[in-house]
């Protein structure tokens, strides 16, 4: 039976992404990110990808430089993509297979990362290929197809799925509020909590708080009917339409915290 788990904890180490949807939140649980070490440089060196000389050269360069030039050769060589990909794929297995995963184990892969809920691997080196210990987080939330990792340790809500844009429009509005009710939901009661987002919700619907925080969290604009706006004056925030953030954001990431 364990062999069969570990079986199907290969299957899904075979994707270069995958997320176990079926786990909408987590709270005070030990979520870690294991990747490989220069994951595309690494393959590159241990299939001998390019010429002695060139790898040589890209060993020299810093980590941007390295990940720049390789991003070029890419381009020009396409199966080096290929390669990189196949031999991540059985770096992935591998790792699953020596510390004994199984599928309840694994929340999502970033192509040379694994995401793992409560289990401490204990080989990380295998053949060329190190994996390391790269963060670690306490609660998760699914929410609107995107993934919300929160780090009590550092106070830092990581986000898969969003953009720069939107990223930099709402990080101390929205996103800062979401990642304040993951942290409080870490700490307080459930009888608390309702009460923390009964008000926020009421200030949410009233239009009460920094007009910024009614950015649209898919686009990083304003929308009134059906037009997106850069900016817009104080006056008109009554008519900036909220239901995007709240019925695909707010309303599950409420219903989760309580």
């Amino acid at each position: 039976m364990a062999d069969d788990r570990i079986e199907l904890a290969k299957n899904i180490a075979d994707s270069t992404n995958y997320l176990n949807k079926e786990i909408i939140y987590l709270k005070n649980t030990a979520i870690t990110e294991y990747d490989i070490s220069s994951a595309g440089f690494t393959v590159i060196k241990f299939k001998k990808l390019l010429p002695e000389s060139e790898i040589a050269e890209l060993e020299k360069l810093s980590k941007m430089e390295r990940n720049i030039r390789i991003g070029k050769k890419i381009l020009l060589y396409p199966n080096i993509s290929k390669e990189i990909l196949e031999t991540l794929a059985k770096a992935r297995k591998a790792f699953v297979v020596v510390n004994g995963i199984h599928p309840e184990d694994i929340l999502s892969i970033k192509k040379d990362a694994f995401f793992l809920i409560k289990k401490i691997p204990t080989v990380l080196t295998i053949k060329d290929f190190q994996f390391r210990q790269k963060d670690t987080y306490t609660s998760y939330c699914y929410l609107n197809r995107k993934e919300f990792y929160y780090s009590a340790k550092t106070d830092e809500l990581v986000i898969k799925g969003i953009s720069d844009k939107v990223r930099e429009t709402q990080n101390d509005y929205l996103l800062k509020d979401i990642k304040k009710f993951m942290s409080l939901s870490e700490k307080v009661t459930s009888e608390q909590m309702f009460s923390i987002l009964k008000t926020y919700r009421q200030k949410y619907l009233e239009r009460k708080l920094n007009k910024e925080t009614y950015r649209d969290l898919d686009t990083g604009m304003f929308k009134i009917n059906d037009y997106l706006l850069e900016n817009i004056a104080d006056d008109v925030l009554l008519s900036v339409d909220t239901s995007q953030n709240y019925i695909n954001y707010l309303v599950p990431l409420f219903n989760m915290l309580v």
